[in-house]
């Protein structure tokens, strides 16, 4: 896929799909209660999106499997605003190339801020 610096992202080869998603599914599954849910669920997000294993919705989808997993261990979602859309991509893009941080560092950012939401509206 052609992205907007002009370079070009590979995803998963089409025929290791079914075995990579296999493979994040049994990867979530041990990963709770061994890892820290807000690490797990970045994880298993940019890992989703990485595969890439639907023609449409891959983001969504990859949020979804974010959300469950933290809603699982008793967090609130981690919420992804529209206007940070250009932030959550650019950090997506930083795991391409190795550096996890900013990514867990945005999801346990949007848990703090969906947390706060929340006890806002119950005062």
């Amino acid at each position: 896929m052609l992205q907007p610096d002009g370079t070009i992202h590979h995803y998963v080869d089409p025929v290791h799909v079914a075995a990579e998603m296999a493979a994040l599914c049994a990867w979530v599954e041990t990963a709770e209660g061994t890892r820290h849910p807000v690490v797990a669920a970045a994880v298993a997000h940019y890992n989703m999106v990485r595969i890439h294993p639907f023609d449409d919705g891959n983001g969504r989808g990859a949020r979804i499997l974010m959300n469950l997993v933290l809603l699982r261990a008793g967090f609130p979602p981690a919420v992804i605003r529209n206007e940070d859309r250009l932030a959550y991509l650019g950090a997506i893009r930083q795991d391409d190339g190795g550096t996890f941080a900013p990514f867990a560092e945005m999801v346990a950012s949007a848990v703090v801020a969906t947390e706060e939401e929340i006890l806002r509206d119950l005062a």
